[in-house]
């Protein structure tokens, strides 16, 4: 008798942490983003204009977190300004109908967006946005969160606070400290 009430209670926290996986793997989480795949990626643009890595900052984290999540309630579309703590800088990433979109494919789009900015006239060229990729790389934003939310409509975002904030105007990212014409 005591080894069928064992057996049972084995049998019934194995379903339970199946359960418990099987909610995390199709929820939110489901193609969660480290914070170190985050860092990596944003650290290695800094690298390549000269400034000072990121840290990552778990209660920035978690305002990202409460901004994504709050961003994706109604599936929002772009209106991320609204919802950021105005402490923080922002980046924002969109993608409606794919819920594997991840924190690596949001931060490979705002690592892209280097071609659209120009540092002579520092701007973006040819009408592009180059907002998110000048925030990431800002010389004196030291630490940041990120998060990514998903709605049951098939929209998912990614959203990640920088502390300090960064794109002031007339400021640049960073400085070179030599450029050639």
């Amino acid at each position: 008798m005591v080894i069928k009430k064992k057996m049972i209670i084995i049998i019934i926290i194995s379903l339970v942490s199946m359960l418990l996986l099987a909610l995390r793997v199709s929820g939110n989480n489901e193609v969660e983003t480290s914070p170190e795949e985050y860092l990596e990626l944003q650290n290695a643009a800094r690298a390549d204009v000269g400034v000072p890595p990121l840290k990552w900052d778990v209660n920035i984290e978690k305002r990202a977190r409460e901004t994504a999540d709050r961003l994706v309630q109604d599936c929002l579309n772009g209106e991320a300004d609204q919802w950021v703590p105005p402490m923080y800088g922002v980046n924002a990433a969109w993608n409606m109908g794919d819920p594997h979109f991840t924190g690596i494919d949001a931060v490979k789009g705002w690592v892209a967006d280097k071609h659209y900015y120009d540092y002579v006239t520092n701007s973006c060229i040819d009408g592009k946005d180059c907002d998110c990729y000048t925030q990431m790389v800002w010389r004196e934003s030291s630490h940041v969160g990120c998060a990514r939310a998903c709605c049951k409509k098939g929209c998912t975002i990614v959203v990640c606070l920088y502390d300090p904030p960064g794109n002031f105007p007339d400021e640049r990212p960073y400085l070179l400290h030599y450029y050639i014409i």
